[in-house]
């Protein structure tokens, strides 16, 4: 089989479907790369939207109900014009083994086309990840409550789910940072995310495409984020993955809480055994002993011997929530409940206070760390 039958094989079997003007800009941005491993589609109700996307492969839905105008945030009509478009929309996905879906929830066509076209997927039995966004609280009320009725109706079936706040994705940007700086960085973040796990998919058997376990990952409640870094060469891997554990923003409790993991190495050059050891031991180091972690090693010829590290992690507990996932009770009385004591797991690498700075590196080993647990000395 010639190289373009291959390609033409995969692109019948993993498809990307980006929903709304976001989901849609998303998938246009996807590199040209993973492009040619998926068949990318774009969704709307508004034709501009459609017209001023390069995407190849386009759906208008409720041509008759919405005559190809925008929908807001009218949940009845979205019903009607995906109900219209359905059997053409079914048509598209009958030869996908996978479906990968990004578009932000809050708004009329994606917290309409989001949960209806997961639901299509389900019945057509195809592996689906959702990757959406949960608005900004500032945003109001009535867009949120939106994205909590559409993440309940995706989160009835056997689908993926990555959910990613946006508060949270911008919780370190400087405040007088440019509004269009911020949506920038936005869509950065979830265009790694979706090349993150279309690499995964992509992958040779051997080092990717556990369906089931990936299922299983991101259908954990809580939310998704993600760790961005890039090295000169593979001399620096460790000092790169280090770096995205730490973009990730996480103290050690939401990392102890993490469900699962995927962390993805793009490289034009190649990856020794020993490095790519450590590379994985420092993030396995990190988590507990409950996490599913997985893992690919992508090829591409522009990195040439710069390595890019990315790290999804899924399950975080919402912003907001403590270690057990309750309110902490508050008393006026002088019958205070009795102290709980916690007990700190001194076997795990914990970067205490350094935890939301880069990692001071020397000969590889982080110095942040506390000698007596990086060398695994005991107390005791």
């Amino acid at each position: 089989m010639n190289k373009s039958a291959q390609t033409e094989g995969v692109k019948q079997k993993i498809a990307l479907w980006g929903v709304g003007s976001w989901g849609i800009r998303i998938a246009g941005s996807i590199q040209s790369e993973y492009q040619q491993r998926v068949e990318v589609v774009g969704v709307d109700s508004d034709v501009q939207s459609l017209i001023c996307s390069s995407l190849v492969h386009k759906i208008i839905i409720g041509e008759k109900t919405v005559r190809s105008r925008g929908l807001r945030r009218d949940t009845g009509k979205v019903e009607k014009a995906f109900r219209e478009s359905e059997a053409k929309i079914k048509s598209k996905l009958a030869d996908c083994r996978a479906l990968l879906i990004v578009g932000g929830l809050g708004g009329g066509v994606g917290s309409g086309v989001i949960p209806a076209l997961c639901n299509c997927a389900r019945e057509l039995k195809i592996f689906t990840i959702a990757f959406v966004t949960h608005p900004f609280k500032f945003e109001g009320k009535k867009k949120n409550l939106l994205f909590q009725k559409a993440r309940e109706e995706i989160e009835k079936g056997p689908v993926g789910l990555a959910c990613f706040s946006l508060d949270r994705l911008v919780g370190r940007i400087e405040d007088d940072t440019p509004h269009e700086e911020v949506f920038r960085h936005c869509d950065r973040i979830l265009k790694e995310a979706v090349e993150c796990m279309i690499s995964y998919l992509t992958a040779p058997p051997q080092r990717g495409g556990d369906y089931a376990l990936l299922e299983s990952i991101f259908s954990s409640p809580g939310e998704t984020v993600m760790g961005i870094r890039e090295a000169a060469g593979p001399n620096h891997l460790i000092t790169a993955v280090k770096g995205a554990l730490s973009a990730l923003s996480l103290n050690a409790t939401e990392l102890g809480m993490i469900k699962g993991v995927l962390l993805q190495l793009e490289t034009g050059g190649s990856i020794s055994f020993r490095r790519l050891e450590q590379a994985i031991g420092a993030v396995s180091g990190v988590l507990s002993e409950d996490v599913d972690l997985l893992y690919t090693i992508d090829k591409s010829k522009e990195k040439g011997e710069k390595i890019m590290v990315r790290i999804m992690a899924a399950g975080v507990p919402e912003e907001g929530e403590n270690a057990a996932g309750q309110a902490i009770p508050v008393t006026l009385t002088a019958d205070r409940p009795p102290a709980k004591q916690t007990e700190i797991n001194f076997k795990r690498l914990a970067r205490g206070m350094f935890v939301n700075t880069d990692p001071t590196l020397f000969e590889g080993e982080d110095m942040d760390i506390p000698t007596f647990v990086r060398k695994g000395v005991s107390l005791e």
